[in-house]
């Protein structure tokens, strides 16, 4: 399963190239490639999840973007460090609860975890989201704005449903107005 909260494109010593983590072989690879050849610069291998995650936040540390190609995310502090840090135990907690009862019957789904963040910065709720490891969208719900942020979860039916329930637990238990986001596939 490709997923783009880990992968990240950009131009270092002025080559294209590609770090990325995916799923494979019962496993987890993180690499960085040249763009064009395909050449391995890096690569880690591990069935371990949260240390293949580890492996790809070290190699975007040590591959940085040129200067003047991308801007660099300004350095999350206050609330929105708070929030990254939260929503990575948030996770941490989906992933307990989805490993303790892996059983995946049911209705496919797309059920996560959403916050109210009244007057956030849109911007930087995105930037700690993507650092949790996560992804974030716009949720209205009665006239009123809402983050829903997707579990990580391999599954896409009950074990999803618990992944993100326990989030959402776990964002009340930290003080947030946090509720379920359950939409059916």
């Amino acid at each position: 399963m490709i997923d783009n909260r880990f992968h990240e494109e950009l131009t270092h010593n002025g080559s294209r190239i590609i770090i990325d983590l995916c799923e494979i072989s019962g496993g987890y690879e993180a690499m960085v490639l040249k763009s064009r050849t395909g050449e391995a610069l890096d690569e880690y291998r591990s069935r371990d999840f949260e240390k293949a995650v580890n492996a790809f936040y070290k190699m975007v540390e040590r591959f940085p973007a040129d200067k003047n190609k991308k801007p660099a995310a300004a350095v999350l502090t206050g609330k929105y460090a708070k929030l990254r840090d939260d929503l990575r135990r948030a996770l941490a907690a989906g992933r307990a609860a989805e490993k303790a009862n892996p059983e995946d019957g049911g209705t496919c789904n797309f059920d996560s975890a959403s916050i109210c963040l009244p007057r956030w910065n849109a911007a930087k709720v995105e930037q700690a989201a993507k650092e949790a490891g996560t992804s974030c969208f716009d949720w209205i719900l009665f006239g009123g704005k809402r983050y829903v942020f997707s579990p990580d979860s391999k599954a896409q039916a009950n074990a999803r449903s618990r992944n993100a329930e326990a989030m959402t637990k776990a964002l009340k238990a930290m003080g947030y107005e946090a509720m379920d986001y359950c939409q059916a596939d």
